[in-house]
């Protein structure tokens, strides 16, 4: 029973923190991967629209076009099966880091604690509930998948698990870092056998860069200088912020500050520690995180929660085996975290499904207007701020390579503008020639927005 309650706790504490996950909809760029598979049915290729790098410089065929293609196929306009997938992918990798850290500490407080530490990080609010988001979930699983078969020396399922997060997520490329600092640490007999993963990581880097070069200015540009430190230090203590502290829980701004940057001295001097002693299991859990991060920290203009995903799981097996070195101090700390933690995730996690449903509202009325009237244009009236970035802003209604909604003038006033989006407003705006010939064809039908 212990066992069985040590292995199935973390994802039943993953589903009370982010259940609201489960019935969220689509929002934001949701809308622009929903729109694979109607490009594929007007005369798009199958294999270009699986393979061909998107605009931003990523090559990501499993975790986000493979999964933007069959459940829109299969479901349609449903959520809810891509969020299932989610919390079924999340909840392996949760088993997984609880496995790595039983192998490597010998502990069963440190591997449990592992994943509660995890699931209670507010930062993982946008992978439990955007299905954008899935390629960090899918990603950290291979790369925990191949960390823990390569601990017990199963090498060939481990290549297969280490190709197979290529289709994942860029990051991949970080897995033969991720190995030879664990055989430094723990297993230096297999270093030779390690060594080999470097060229293949080497090849498809050079092969990502020449077909899908990163953008050379804009948000996604990247920058290789000693800025990049300053990413780290602030993803490390953005890492223990609590997202939205003092409108979730009252408390004031400055305890989420003091908790970025306690948290991480703390476990800053504890490796340090350790290592001091000739320990260094806490400095390789350091490493972790920051190799996880590497690909990430030349994005400088891009700095965004749900890069963390797979990092948070370095920080929490750090945290969780200073746990089980010093319960005693640790005890108040464990409590302290989770009390600044857990309200924001979870109310956090019903603010983003909340907005998910003003984007389904808006969407099916839409989709309902259209169906009943496929040769008009649609002008939109009375479109709040929250509606347009929730859903139009990433034409979810296009149809043949052209929209058919646009917004009332009047409309331009209220939406609050947000220029790092590189969202063109005025795109979403007909000239007053265009109305007045779409209204004489005929063809113009007026729609309330709610």
């Amino acid at each position: 029973m212990k066992r069985a309650l040590f292995w199935v706790t973390p994802g039943l504490f993953l589903l009370l923190v982010y259940w609201q996950g489960l019935f969220s909809w689509f929002q934001q760029d949701d809308f622009a991967w929903m729109g694979l598979l109607r490009e594929v049915r007007e005369g798009a290729g199958l294999w270009s629209t699986l393979f061909h790098p998107s605009q931003h410089g990523t090559w990501r065929p499993l975790g986000e076009r493979a999964y933007f293609l069959f459940f829109p196929w299969a479901f349609g306009y449903e959520a809810w099966p891509m969020r299932v997938v989610a919390f079924l992918t999340m909840w392996g990798s949760l088993a997984l880091a609880q496995a790595i850290m039983l192998r490597l500490t010998a502990s069963w407080r440190a591997a449990f604690l592992t994943p509660i530490l995890w699931v209670a990080n507010s930062k993982l609010i946008i992978p439990m509930i955007s299905n954008g988001a899935y390629v960090h979930v899918l990603s950290g699983f291979f790369l925990l998948l191949a960390l823990w078969l390569l601990m017990r020396g199963q090498w060939a399922a481990m290549w297969a698990a280490f190709l197979a997060g290529f289709g994942a997520m860029e990051m991949n490329v970080v897995f033969p870092a991720l190995a030879t600092l664990y055989c430094l640490v723990a297993e230096r007999r297999n270093l030779r056998r390690v060594v080999w993963l470097w060229p293949v990581s080497a090849a498809y880097y050079a092969l990502h860069m020449m077909l899908a070069p990163k953008m050379a200015g804009g948000s996604y540009a990247m920058h290789f200088d000693a800025g990049m430190v300053g990413t780290l230090a602030r993803y490390l203590s953005w890492a223990f912020a609590p997202d939205n502290l003092a409108a979730f829980t009252g408390l004031p701004p400055w305890a989420g500050a003091a908790s970025g940057i306690v948290f991480p001295l703390l476990l800053i001097g504890f490796a340090a520690a350790q290592a001091l002693r000739g320990q260094y299991l806490g400095l390789m859990f350091l490493g972790w995180f920051v190799i996880l991060l590497s690909p990430v920290l030349p994005l400088s203009a891009h700095v965004t929660d749900y890069y963390l995903t797979a990092p948070l799981a370095a920080l929490s097996m750090l945290g969780a085996f200073a746990a089980s070195r010093h319960p005693r101090p640790a005890a108040p700390l464990l409590v302290l975290y989770l009390a600044l933690m857990l309200p924001c995730a979870y109310r956090g996690t019903g603010w983003w499904r909340a907005r998910s449903l003003v984007a389904e509202r808006l969407v099916r009325r839409v989709f309902a207007a259209h169906a009943a009237n496929p040769h008009a244009v649609i002008l939109l009236e009375g479109v709040t701020s929250e509606q347009f970035w929730a859903a139009l802003a990433h034409y979810p209604f296009v149809d043949h390579g052209k929209t058919y909604v646009y917004l009332a003038p009047e409309t331009a006033a209220v939406i609050e503008p947000h220029p790092e989006s590189g969202v063109r407003l005025r795109e979403f705006f007909l000239t007053p020639p265009e109305t007045e010939r779409l209204r004489m064809e005929g063809r113009l039908l007026v729609l309330k927005a709610s």
